[in-house]
């Protein structure tokens, strides 16, 4: 009986390091194992970069994401999180819930003219951070400036809508999310001028993303900045591929497990853990 006690107990001592707080589970795309929370933030921790993908309306990516955003703050490196819901726009008004100005029934309207999915799915993150005055970049390009793109393509951009160095060709695993996106919309045969477009706008995103990144980064070198968004930016092919357009960051990527990412195919070319369902 003794022996039966000891070995249950050291079965749960190997099972608890892979579940954090709230039970979000981790692998390694390499080797296909689990990992824990420590494990992943020890081997994430050293990048100028970390992506953190989600699901938007999923409430345990956002958990996953606060908890390595704590595992990093409780070990004193200093960071900043960049966040894909806002715009420049409201830079200044994150800076003003970082420094703790603002109260959250102020916030909350702001947060939402600036993003559809709901506050309760994000408000652990706004409030750690302002309880902790971890900085927040506003990370994504104007809707306006997105919709002009859609509507009429590249060349109807005004100078500094555009960042530098961008291309506006997307990769193949990048294009055929977009054309996935259109067939949704408009079915099998979606118009090629749309796809066109919607690959374009993509395309905007990315590089916007990555060079608001950038910035930060040669302003605060030594903040390391936790990135926040849609899976479909925070692959490699994503926005991380497009930083190199902008200097020599390093980074890691941490993705939801999803049907074109799980852990029998996703790899190290798209993501460095995976975050498990």
């Amino acid at each position: 009986m003794h022996s039966f006690h000891r070995s249950l107990i050291m079965l749960i001592l190997l099972l608890v390091p892979f579940v954090n707080a709230h039970g979000a589970q981790f692998a390694g795309t390499g080797d296909k194992k689990p990992a824990s929370l420590a494990e992943v933030v020890r081997n994430v921790e050293g990048a100028d970069v970390i992506f953190i993908g989600e699901i938007h309306d999923n409430p345990q990516h956002h958990e996953a994401q606060l908890d390595i955003i704590h595992s990093l703050h409780a070990k004193k490196l200093p960071i900043a999180i960049a966040l894909e819901m806002f715009t420049p726009d409201d830079q200044q008004k994150l800076d003003e819930w970082s420094a703790g100005k603002l109260d959250e029934e102020t916030f909350k309207p702001i947060f939402a003219r600036n993003w559809t999915y709901g506050w309760p799915l994000y408000r652990n993150l706004f409030m750690f951070a302002r309880d902790n005055h971890i900085p927040l970049i506003a990370l994504n390009v104007p809707k306006a400036v997105i919709s002009k793109v859609v509507a009429q393509g590249p060349a109807a951009l005004q100078e500094g809508e555009v960042p530098p160095n961008i291309s506006w060709s997307l990769n193949e695993s990048q294009a055929g999310y977009m054309r996935a996106i259109a067939g949704q919309v408009f079915g099998n045969m979606p118009p090629d001028r749309l796809v066109a477009r919607l690959s374009q706008a993509q395309a905007l995103r990315n590089a916007g993303m990555a060079w608001n990144v950038a910035k930060y980064r040669k302003k605060h070198e030594a903040d390391k900045v936790v990135v926040l968004t849609g899976t479909w930016h925070a692959v490699k092919n994503g926005v991380p591929e497009r930083l190199s357009a902008y200097g020599t960051l390093t980074f890691k990527v941490i993705l939801p497990e999803l049907p074109e990412f799980t852990l029998g195919n996703a790899t190290v070319r798209e993501a460095d853990y995976l975050i498990m369902r």
